[in-house]
């Protein structure tokens, strides 16, 4: 959950300053270790089960471009 004070000031920000936030914000969680759970691992290598058998389950890269997209409009 996101402290309301915070929220406001992101709310506050430029895109550019929001683009900034979020590349340190992104440089901050690479450097820490993620750990990532039995169950967790097991979804993931169902889901990825699930498109080998069937592609069209998924989106291609242009269809996550365009999807992506249309929320920063």
């Amino acid at each position: 959950m996101v402290n309301p004070a915070l929220r406001s000031a992101i709310d506050a920000m430029s895109v550019d300053e929001r683009l900034e936030l979020v590349e340190y914000i992104e440089s901050t969680v690479e450097a820490s270790p993620i750990s990532v759970s039995e169950e967790q691992k097991a979804a993931i290598r169902s889901r990825a089960a699930e498109l080998a058998a069937d592609p069209s389950n998924g989106l291609t890269r242009e269809e996550l471009d365009a999807r992506i997209g249309e929320r920063w409009k």
